[in-house]
């Protein structure tokens, strides 16, 4: 099977951008990997959600999907996610909701 291409919005690519070198940056990375390597297995993993609210808004009909990534310290981190046709289409990169800074 061959990788997918990787899509980004442009918030989530300057997100992706400008995740520190560290832990989280290499974790990020890994599940952008993955996520190209192999849509259909991250969709199995227990972790990942569906986003129907989502997808509700969008005016192509596809399935989005949230992958979670464990940040340093406990946190969490969330890549949402959608497969078209030609692509894996990145709409966010960012800390999961109820992990913002406040």
């Amino acid at each position: 099977m061959t990788a997918r291409l990787l899509d980004f919005a442009p918030a989530a690519w300057q997100a992706y951008q400008g995740l520190p070198a560290g832990e989280l940056g290499g974790q990020v990375k890994r599940a952008l990997q993955q996520l190209a390597a192999d849509p259909a297995a991250v969709r199995a993993d227990p972790h990942s959600r569906r986003h129907p609210v989502i997808e509700e808004r969008l005016p192509q009909a596809a399935q989005v999907w949230g992958l979670p990534v464990e940040a340093p310290g406990g946190g969490r981190w969330l890549v949402v996610w959608r497969e078209v046709a030609t692509a894996i289409e990145i709409g966010y990169i960012g800390p999961a909701p109820g992990q913002l800074a406040g």
